[in-house]
């Protein structure tokens, strides 16, 4: 019996160690689950950073020479400013002039109300048409105070030009057996109201307007007569009076530049005035 149990013993320790090898026998890396391993943020940074791409400068920064070769923004808020209106195909001229022809715009077939005269955005039209040449303005001589006219057709309206005194106040009226459909504007050379113009512009539907000179020099003023309707014609003109309150026989209105900033000037053929014009009127082509 001795001898087997040493034998025995050794069997029995030789069989735990070869189950022990068995279960713990695997590799170390066997059986593990393996840990992600990090990466450093600056790989991750190349990593995106080669995903997307380098960015680009904004269209709006750019800048290129607009029709007239002076340089205009291509962003997209400039590109919308800089497009003609939808109803203007191309621009046209007077022959041998830069005047422009006033597009026509669609008879008005109903009374204008306040909608429709807000819808009817002449001033943006006439600064877009600006940056292709001059607005045709008609001046009027320092001693005419009534004038009768008609509106051109089909654009529907007709500028006028005035020249006023330091101080002075000019008050315009139109008159028409329609007065219902027509209204006047005033603005200054760039076409915005300016100093002593704010009354007019904010009025729903003008048909007189005044104007009293605040600044320190004489100046031109740029009166508009709208008639989206073409009531006017040369058998039913629009009477347009003048009325002053100065002396023009006393009074030196010859330092005024009466075309300047966007106007260009274009006396009316249509114009019968009452009183000495000194401008006109004059034969300009069709």
């Amino acid at each position: 019996m001795r001898p087997w149990f040493p034998q025995h013993r050794f069997m029995t320790v030789f069989a735990g160690l070869a189950l022990i090898s068995t279960l713990c026998g695997a590799s170390p890396q066997e059986g593990r689950v393996p840990r992600p391993q990090p990466q450093a943020p600056s790989d991750r940074g190349m990593q995106s950073d080669r995903s997307m791409p380098a960015a680009r400068p904004e269209p709006v920064q750019r800048s290129t020479q607009g029709p007239e070769g002076r340089p205009s923004r291509r962003g997209p808020v400039q590109r919308t400013m800089d497009q003609a209106p939808g109803r203007v195909s191309r621009v046209s001229f007077y022959p041998g002039t830069q005047i422009v022809v006033p597009p026509a715009w669609s008879r008005c077939t109903t009374v204008p109300n306040m909608g429709y005269w807000r819808q009817r955005d002449i001033m943006a039209e006439i600064k877009w048409l600006s940056r292709r040449g001059f607005i045709p303005v008609s001046p009027i001589g320092d001693s005419v105070d009534v004038l009768t006219d008609y509106s051109q057709q089909p654009a529907g309206w007709r500028a006028y030009g005035i020249s006023v005194p330091v101080g002075g106040t000019v008050q315009v009226e139109v008159q028409h057996t329609k007065l219902g459909w027509f209204r006047l504007m005033l603005v200054d050379k760039w076409g915005t109201p300016g100093p002593g113009m704010l009354q007019a512009a904010i009025a729903h539907q003008p048909v007189m307007v005044a104007y009293k000179n605040p600044n320190k020099e004489a100046t031109a003023i740029y009166v508009i007569v709208d008639d989206p309707a073409w009531w006017s014609d040369a058998k039913d003109p629009y009477t347009l009076q003048v009325r002053r309150d100065w002396d023009p026989a006393r009074t030196d209105l010859s330092q005024v530049k009466m075309v300047a900033g966007l106007w260009g000037a274009s006396p009316s053929v249509s114009a019968q005035f009452r009183g000495p014009s000194l401008t006109g009127p004059a034969v300009f082509p069709h």
